[in-house]
């Protein structure tokens, strides 16, 4: 018998609420990453600084779990679907959605890879033949409308046809991503397998700079922000791992849509970017959305056999 931990779903409120702490945790997580990209002159296609980004975040997560002594390796049965995960699930993801920010503004390339939850509703109901619970579609519904009237509101939603077909893309990958993991990666540490993503997603963009011959590496003055997009990709992989875990791909896509809205909040704080009405009602409407995914309980203990 293996002696692996078994396998992490929250099975008590108290596990779930850790769960939708940690997905909140990966969206703020990400807006700061964001907020460091704007920073990064990648060149038009940003491969080599995903590789860099990815196998920077990497080493981090290594570094950490040879100091905390945790196993560097993913359960056995885990490793090939960890591997496929992060190369052509969420390296493919990234490349995407960086490439298509060079056929349309930030607000209208975000705007649609935020339809991905959707997707992961939809392709949840098809795998599991029933539905997530009811309050979950209010929730997704308030955090996609509150997602639109900020990104919207933004007034940046010019895009090209080239730069639609490549944000939907990136949300589809990304949905393939989130659902694998989900439903494959279920005892491996979440620090371990954030760490395996980030060298699969690296190499990948390895792979498409090769393929592509993309050479152009970030400017000096970028590095230090580049730096900073690894340390939090690298805490932002760890709690989305870990609140995927917990309480599964649904509840997680739906909390994880507070994203724009915390580059909006940053964007204020650190650029004097000023909160305007469309944020302020957009945020409320996120904030309920996410709220109302943490309050819904999605797990339940298995029943024993008889």
């Amino acid at each position: 018998m293996s002696s692996e931990p078994g396998d992490r779903r929250a099975r008590t409120p108290r596990q779930e609420l850790l769960g939708s702490t940690l997905s909140a945790l990966m969206a703020l997580q990400f807006a700061v990453v964001v907020m460091f990209g704007k920073e990064v002159s990648a060149g038009d296609l940003p491969f080599p600084m995903l590789a860099l980004r990815f196998g920077g975040q990497s080493l981090l997560l290594l570094i950490v779990l040879l100091v905390l002594r945790k196993p560097l390796l993913a359960s056995r049965g885990e490793r090939l679907p960890l591997v496929l995960a992060s190369t052509i699930g969420y390296g493919t993801e990234a490349a995407l959605f960086f490439s298509a920010l060079n056929h349309g503004k930030a607000g209208a390339v975000t705007l649609l890879f935020y339809t991905y939850p959707v997707w992961v509703m939809l392709a949840t109901i098809g795998l599991d033949r029933r539905a997530p619970a009811g309050k979950l579609f209010v929730a997704l519904g308030l955090a996609i409308a509150g997602s639109v009237v900020v990104i919207v509101g933004g007034g940046e939603v010019e895009v090209a046809p080239l730069g639609i077909l490549l944000a939907l893309a990136t949300s589809i990958a990304y949905t393939a991503y989130l659902v694998t993991a989900d439903r494959t990666v279920r005892t491996t540490d979440p620090v371990t397998a954030a760490a395996w993503l980030g060298a699969g997603a690296a190499t990948a963009n390895v792979v498409f700079s090769f393929a592509f011959d993309v050479r152009e590496l970030p400017q000096a003055s970028s590095w230090p922000y580049l730096l900073g997009m690894a340390v939090f990709s690298a805490g932002a992989f760890a709690a989305m791992l870990g609140g995927l875990q917990l309480v599964g791909a649904v509840r997680n896509a739906i909390i994880g849509v507070m994203e724009p809205l915390g580059v909006a909040i940053l964007a204020a704080f650190f650029l004097d970017e000023r909160i305007t009405a469309p944020i302020a009602i957009g945020g409320v409407l996120i904030l309920g959305g996410a709220i109302l995914a943490t309050l819904v309980r999605t797990t339940r203990v298995r029943e024993p056999d008889v």
